[in-house]
């Protein structure tokens, strides 16, 4: 992940993939979306028998932000 100043700046980076513009939000958003079970419980000794509850969490609060196109879309 690479932290832009802006949406202009992040485009305007040689690097930049048109396939990712989805992918840009603003850092409170990723504050947010990351940060939720499915990154706070990792350690927890019961985190693998749960992870797919903490996933579909992350997906919940992705599409709140209004993250649901493709790039967003479980795999």
């Amino acid at each position: 992940m690479n932290l832009f100043r802006s949406e202009e700046h992040a485009k305007n980076w040689s690097l930049y993939d048109p396939v990712s513009e989805d992918a840009i939000m603003l850092l409170a958003d990723w504050a947010l979306a990351f940060s939720g079970p499915f990154v706070r419980k990792r350690l927890e000794p019961d985190y693998l028998s749960r992870v797919q509850e903490y996933r579909s969490k992350l997906f919940l609060t992705l599409k709140e932000l209004g993250r649901t196109g493709p790039f967003w879309q479980p795999r």
